[in-house]
């Protein structure tokens, strides 16, 4: 279940711009590793040990093949696809490292995922808690 709360914002932009509201989504704080670990450890046959050491392979196998320039698949969730920011320069022969501003990994979740996103349902929680809109 994904909880909501409705907020207040100046708009900018579009046809109508000003103040108008929106829902926005009521975070649950954070999973850490550790509490991750339990998770699957009671829900599987797993010890916590082998789960620590699965969770931190598959960390390091992640970053190292989207600093190779791979994007990763993972069938249950969807794909980590590393991309550039860079700026565009006039010539082919201006383009070089200095042009680029920044490295991101981007992540889009497959279409099993998002299924099961939207069928998770919504409900409105208030008051919305603080710091963490």
């Amino acid at each position: 279940m994904l909880f909501y709360t409705k907020v207040k914002r100046r708009i900018a932009v579009g046809a109508t711009p000003g103040i108008k509201f929106l829902a926005v989504i009521s975070r649950n704080g954070v999973l850490t590793q550790e509490q991750l670990i339990s998770r699957i450890s009671a829900s599987s046959a797993l010890a916590e040990g082998d789960v620590l050491a699965c969770l931190r392979q598959l960390q390091i196998e992640i970053a190292a093949a989207t600093m190779n320039g791979q994007t990763v698949e993972l069938d249950q969730l969807g794909n980590f696809t590393p991309y550039l920011l860079a700026k565009a320069k006039d010539t082919l022969e201006e383009v070089d490292t200095s042009s680029i501003k920044r490295t991101r990994v981007n992540f889009v979740p497959n279409k099993l995922f998002k299924t099961k996103l939207k069928s998770s349902g919504y409900e409105y929680r208030d008051p919305a808690p603080t710091g963490l809109q």
